[in-house]
């Protein structure tokens, strides 16, 4: 099957045609593939991020960041390996016993 879109998120699929249906379709299966999903935003999160960035993001990079939070927030992996800040993903990554 395909992707659906933001517009149209769902449809159904007929599993005994093997085929695309409208959503809703007696004996099909709903389908939700939106494949760039975990990109959209509500709008008023969207905005509070941008409006946190402003506030406490980019006065670091104007001003200068003394305190190294940048730095420290932006070095993921340190010479092939992950930094003391993101130690925490090492599970998750399938970087342990190695």
């Amino acid at each position: 099957m395909e992707p659906s879109t933001i517009a149209d998120p769902m449809y159904g699929y007929d599993p005994v045609g093997e085929c695309r249906v409208p959503f809703g379709t007696e004996g099909s299966i709903g389908v939700m593939a939106v494949d760039n999903l975990p990109c959209e935003l509500p709008r008023d999160a969207s905005a509070d991020f941008g409006a946190t960035l402003l506030e406490q993001v980019i006065p670091l990079v104007v001003e200068g960041d003394a305190q190294g939070i940048l730095e420290r927030a932006s070095e993921t992996t340190l010479k092939g390996e992950l930094s003391p800040n993101f130690a925490y993903l090492s599970d998750y990554a399938g970087l342990t016993g190695q």
